[in-house]
């Protein structure tokens, strides 16, 4: 979206003839001078002038792929290929063949030979995005190509090498997903040697009105409408929203503004309507108010590790990973509920 060069630039110091010049970088691909900004763009630079795995972790619509990007543009492969695959749009049978390629005949379907993405990132750049969904048997043979970059095409037979530069990325809480057993923990150590995180946008300050004005800007252009701006009323709720879906929802929020509306200036009201509503507090409980309709604690827990039963298959093992406790305090507690009379939320009981 900017139009900056490729390496970090040096803006005006705004701090004051006085003060001590600030150096504020912008790297190109991104909007916004925030301080978490600038502390990423820092290790972007870092990153781009090595050849170490990089791992970028953030949640949807933080720009992922864009950083992953900007790393390929600024460093010493940016001449070569940067090639990307979604490891969650790709089926889980087809996956092997498009990371390595298969031979003609290797399965139905495979008419001729074909190269696969880390053939094709040869020299430049391999993304593997929304890497915690690839399925555990494909991590165990990604995990055997990371270990010199060698791979067998599927129905082949002979060993092919690439120099590609490993980057990948996820939504999900690697921790979580290890504790699950979704994903190799071994995967995870070889994978994540620099870490990349992505910020949410509703930390990242007054940057959200800098991208909004960038995306009027352009929209308008697309759409050929003559808008100018925002109000104050209209950036103050941009400021204050809390934009769970981060730019992405604020792309789509600022195009709908511009195609239902003829010009002029996005208005409050404008983006009241497209908004949808914030979630509320908690609101406080004064002492006379009712509080039977809140859980106690113990049905909390109940629920909690009924679920992870249920969702693990019945499998006692496996519900006692995800809830990072040991299986045989699992089985005491079910003891404990047998003992009582009172059924968690859901169960059909509640609280005496």
């Amino acid at each position: 979206m900017d139009s900056h060069s490729n390496s970090p630039v040096l803006l005006r110091n705004i701090a004051g003839a006085d003060a001590p010049a600030r150096q504020e970088k912008r790297v190109d691909g991104f909007i916004g001078t925030s301080g978490v900004m600038q502390d990423l763009y820092e290790k972007i630079e870092n990153a781009a002038h090595s050849d170490a795995t990089v791992f970028i972790t953030g949640e949807t619509g933080t720009g992922k792929e864009v950083c992953a990007e900007t790393v390929h543009r600024i460093s010493a492969r940016k001449d070569k290929p940067f090639i990307p695959i979604n490891c969650a749009a790709i089926p889980r049978d087809l996956m092997e063949s498009e990371l390595f390629g298969h031979v003609k005949g290797a399965f139905t379907g495979a008419i001729a030979d074909r190269d696969g993405a880390a053939r094709l990132a040869d020299g430049g750049t391999l993304f593997l995005d929304e890497i915690a969904e690839m399925s555990f048997d494909m991590q165990s043979k990604l995990l055997r190509f990371l270990q010199n970059l060698s791979f067998i095409k599927v129905g082949g037979g002979r060993i092919e090498k690439t120099d590609a530069r490993i980057i990948c990325a996820t939504n999900r809480n690697p921790a979580e997903e290890i504790r699950a057993v979704r994903f190799r923990e071994d995967l995870y150590y070889r994978l994540h040697v620099l870490p990349l995180h992505m910020p949410p946008l509703r930390e990242r300050g007054c940057d959200v009105i800098d991208i909004a004005q960038t995306l009027l800007r352009d929209y308008a252009h697309v759409e050929k409408r003559d808008f100018h701006g925002f109000t104050a009323d209209a950036e103050n709720i941009l400021r204050a929203h809390k934009w769970p879906g981060n730019i992405r929802e604020l792309q789509n929020i600022v195009r709908q503004a511009v195609v239902m509306n003829g010009g002029g200036m996005i208005t409050g009201r404008m983006l009241e309507t497209l908004l949808p509503p914030q979630r509320q507090p908690l609101r406080h409980i004064s002492p006379v108010e009712t509080t039977d309709h809140i859980p106690t604690l113990a049905e909390t827990e109940r629920t909690a590790v009924e679920r992870a039963i249920e969702l693990c298959g019945g499998n006692i093992g496996r519900a006692a990973i995800a809830l990072d406790v040991s299986p045989s305090t699992i089985y005491r507690k079910k003891m404990e509920w047998e003992k009582t009379a009172p059924a968690a939320p859901g169960h059909g009981g509640g609280r005496s």
